[in-house]
């Protein structure tokens, strides 16, 4: 299509200059002849009309069909170089012809050249991997479509219809081409998009590492590692710290990602590199099999421990790397807290943790954020317990959970004989008086004190006002031989015809005993040396009475009541047991009976109990007459079921665990979560968060008593340690957290800066600095004690950027020591990250721009009608015209040799 165009009218105005000339010529008077004056005088006319046309800037306009083509190769490691090859074999044989005319080739990795000529493509500079080479050379390493797309725009010519023809992967490691969309349209640029095949068509890589945010020296972590793979293939995956190998996995790859887990620790605190490195047979690209990453290792958490010092609970801990301080829980009340991120209450009485002591663990929790697991035991029962403390209000759980009260009638029978005499009896009566504490009005008690006989301190009958029992009890008095089996008889006859539901015995001594009538040397009597001993201390004992009480009767020998009806001791326990009477036992002395004592509980179903000291016995007393009672304690066999499995039970098998054999009731508070349920449903482990702490309650114990088997369980230190580990205190008691992370050629770096109560640490002007080039870059505050900033990352994509913090800007030196640093790897593995194409991508970019995809040469070639049009200006030509008009007219009046003519 064609037109002629002027961009001015006005010159037409002066067209009437040609009548004017013509006038003029008419009247001229001159030795000229009419034909010459007529002559010139037409030219004279041509002249203007010539200059007339001139200034009106007249143009021609036609629509072009010309075609231009600029081609774009991504030469990336991603792409096949096989496919460029071919591509470019193809390429030259379609320009041999010519056509189109205007041709022009882009390559680009990181930076784009351009090149004169097809074949000029295969010499293009790149860098080798270590980055060396020249200072223009094309990284390979780096596939920067957007500014492909930018350059070629300014390759076209203008006037022509563009063609651009992108061969690529589709795969961007760096820029965003779709930012440049909006200019390829306007510039009607249409992108005809190649799908490159890439590189590797046998390949798996690393594409990831992830580990928790908050690691520490040896403490277990769980390493995410994902794996991406061309196709399905079995495959090796090798964790490894520099040159040591920390695990292997053999594993099957599918198609796509992978993850593949490992569980490891770090023995050391500070920047520690790990690699994973996958290995898979017919890999066809090396260089992306390994990812090495670098993590920034705490110290290890410092937990204090308040128990016993050799309690298997901080041995265990010990064992798994934390750094475990054990004190008596007395010394909590003069020690400071604010170094521990972890307290464990193992076992501690009420009295311990009382008053100031309770308040200090109130503000280490709720205002220091740490963290507190409590451990019950024998002193965590009932009321008696931490019900009501101060304690209990941090805790997940109140200690109110008690069952209802049963009827009981209840027997002591304590050994009275001449072993027991002085502090021994002493204790015994405290034990009695206090199970007589725990009693309600309406249950029944007997104390029976024996030696050879029984002797009733306290008949069988309600406890009542309790003022007379406890003279009685408090009255008892040392004497005379052992014979429990005597006791035991006149004890189930006290109790075989009460109609209460539970009737209990509670015996106390030392088993060494007269063996029964009827029954000598049998199972549960003492060994014959202990009975030498027995008679050796007994003639001691009786000698002496003789010489301080002459004429008076021996305790015990003189006085003995009518035998009772032959039999055994096993016997006698089976008429406990059909009677449904319960018998339990608790031995002391230096050497006890511990077998005798022992079946006599088994056999009817009662409990041993083995009192390490003297000062146990009390206790032990409690612990049995609440069991009885029901009033906060479990004590049956149960094995725990998982509720919600939290961090602190990962990898734990609880139905493969041993047997717990009980633990104190409590209630779970509103928000706290039960993790694990003993039996009736009732919660065993619990937590909870508290101001900006967290709080944990296991309500058994972590010793030999309800967790004797769990001791040797492999899973026991596993699982206090995760307990440990999960409610700590998450910034380490650290006021900095900082991380970097790399986002294309730069590191992003975000600092979060807090004061030891949890405060913003705002109006700070924090910087960052790289170590490799010096180079200082300030971070800008961004939200409430936290700031961040991006920064470039120069040199070698293969090199480690490592990075400090700078002691100012309100940064101390003891700040920065403590947050440590950080290393980045920029490497190039991305590009070698080999996936498909990316066809979705290429697709939508041609039918964007009016291109097509996977185009074919008549494709190319073929003129849309978008070439734009061609204006050819004739205003120059007219003037050029009427230049030469003039000269001839200037001829024709001059020259004396023009030609002469007339009219």
């Amino acid at each position: 299509m064609s037109a002629l165009t002027v961009e001015a009218w006005w010159p037409l105005m002066l067209l009437p200059g040609v009548a004017l000339i013509l006038w003029l010529a008419r009247r001229q008077r001159t030795s000229l002849s009419a034909g010459r004056i007529t002559l010139a005088a037409a030219l004279r006319c041509a002249v203007l009309v010539a200059i007339v046309l001139a200034l009106m800037r007249p143009s021609w306009q036609r629509s072009e069909q010309q075609v231009a083509v600029v081609y774009a190769v991504d030469v990336s490691h991603s792409v096949s170089s096989a496919y460029l090859r071919a591509a470019l074999q193809a390429i030259q044989r379609v320009d041999a012809d010519g056509s189109p005319g205007f041709r022009r080739y882009l390559v680009f990795g990181d930076r784009v050249q351009m090149v004169a000529r097809a074949q000029d493509i295969a010499n293009v500079a790149v860098r080798a991997e270590d980055g060396t080479g020249p200072a223009q050379a094309i990284d390979q390493g780096v596939s920067d479509i957007e500014g492909a797309l930018a350059a070629a725009v300014f390759a076209f010519p203008p006037g022509m219809e563009r063609h651009l023809v992108l061969i690529t992967d589709g795969r961007q490691t760096r820029g965003d081409l779709w930012r440049l969309l909006p200019r390829l349209r306007a510039e009607r640029v249409r992108v005809f998009t190649l799908p490159a095949q890439v590189a590797g068509g046998t390949d798996a890589w690393v594409s990831d590492l992830g580990a928790p945010e908050l690691l520490r020296e040896n403490e277990p972590f769980m390493l995410r590692a994902r794996v991406q793979a061309r196709s399905a293939a079995p495959a090796s995956v090798e964790l490894r710290q520099g040159g040591r190998v920390l695990d292997t996995q053999q594993v099957r790859l599918v198609a796509g990602e992978n993850e593949v887990l490992f569980e490891t620790r770090v023995a050391s605190a500070g920047a520690q590199a790990l690699t994973v490195q996958v290995k898979m047979a017919g890999d066809e690209v090396a260089s992306n099999d390994a990812l090495t990453q670098t993590f920034w290792l705490q110290p290890a958490l410092r937990v204090l421990h308040a128990g016993t010092p050799d309690a298997p609970l901080a041995q265990a801990l010990r064992a798994q790397g934390l750094r475990v301080t054990s004190v008596e829980p007395a010394a909590l009340a003069s020690m400071g807290l604010e170094s521990f991120d972890t307290v464990v209450l193992d076992d501690v009485a009420a009295a311990a943790v009382g008053g100031a002591t309770g308040g200090k663990l109130e503000a280490y929790v709720r205002d220091l954020g740490g963290g507190l697991v409590f451990v019950a035991g024998e002193n965590a029962y009932g009321k008696s317990g931490h019900a009501g403390s101060a304690l209990e209000r941090l805790l997940p759980v109140k200690f109110e959970g008690k069952r209802k009260r049963k009827d009981l009638d209840l027997v002591l029978l304590i050994d009275r004989s001449y072993s027991m005499r002085g502090r021994k009896l002493e204790i015994a009566k405290t034990a009695a008086l206090s199970t007589l504490d725990l009693l309600e009005p309406q249950h029944r008690l007997a104390v029976v004190a024996f030696d050879a006989r029984p002797h009733d301190v306290v008949p069988l009958a309600e406890v009542g006002g309790k003022r007379r029992a406890e003279d009685l009890i408090s009255s008892m008095t040392a004497g005379g031989q052992t014979n429990v089996y005597n006791a035991l008889y006149y004890a189930h006859r006290l109790l075989e015809k009460s109609s209460t539901r539970t009737r209990h015995i509670i015996l106390l001594s030392d088993g060494i005993t007269a063996m029964p009538p009827g029954a000598g040397g049998e199972r549960g009597t003492t060994s014959e040396e202990q009975m030498e001993l027995v008679k050796r201390s007994r003639k001691d004992f009786f000698d002496r009475w003789r010489r301080e009480h002459p004429g008076q009767p021996l305790p015990g020998i003189d006085d003995l009541p009518p035998d009772p009806p032959a039999g055994t001791f096993e016997e006698l326990a089976s008429g406990l047991l059909r009677d449904k009477i319960t018998l339990s036992t608790v031995a002391l002395g230096e050497k006890p009976n511990l077998e005798l004592l022992a079946n006599l509980a088994n056999w009817t179903e009662g409990k041993a109990y083995v009192a390490a000291s003297d000062n146990e016995i009390p206790g032990l007393f409690i612990a049995e007459a609440q069991r009885l009672l029901g009033e906060s304690l479990v004590e049956e066999p149960f094995r725990p079921l998982v509720k919600v499995n939290g961090a602190a039970l990962t990898g734990l098998d609880f139905d493969a665990a041993p047997m717990l054999k009980g633990f104190v009731v409590s209630k779970p508070k509103r928000f706290a979560d039960v993790l694990l349920e003993g039996t009736r449903k009732l919660p065993l482990l619990v937590e909870t968060r508290y101001g900006l702490g967290k709080t944990v309650a296991f309500l058994s114990d972590a010793r030999n008593r309800w967790a004797a088997d769990w001791l040797a369980w492999p899973g026991y230190a596993k699982l206090w340690s995760q307990v440990v580990r999960d409610v700590a205190r998450r910034d380490g008691g650290q006021t900095l957290q900082w991380a970097v992370s790399r986002e294309a050629d730069a590191a992003l770096v975000t600092l979060s800066a807090m004061r030891p109560d949890g405060s913003a640490r705002d109006g700070l002007a924090p910087a960052v600095r790289l170590r490799q080039s010096g180079e200082v870059v300030p971070l800008r505050q961004t939200a409430p004690g936290r700031y961040t900033e991006r920064v470039f990352l120069a040199g070698p994509r293969a090199r480690a950027h490592d990075l400090e913090l700078v002691a100012t800007g309100g940064l101390s030196a003891a700040d920065v020591a403590q947050a440590g640093t950080r290393t980045l790897l920029h490497d190039a593995g991305e590009e070698y990250r080999v996936m498909s194409a990316d066809q979705a991508a290429l697709r939508r970019l041609s039918e964007a721009t009016g291109g097509v995809f996977a185009p074919g040469l008549p494709d190319i070639r073929r003129a849309y009608g978008d070439g734009g049009t061609r204006v050819i200006t004739l205003w120059w030509a007219l003037a050029l015209a009427a230049l030469i008009l003039y000269l001839v007219e200037l001829f024709v009046r001059r020259s004396p040799w023009a030609v002469r003519w007339r009219p």
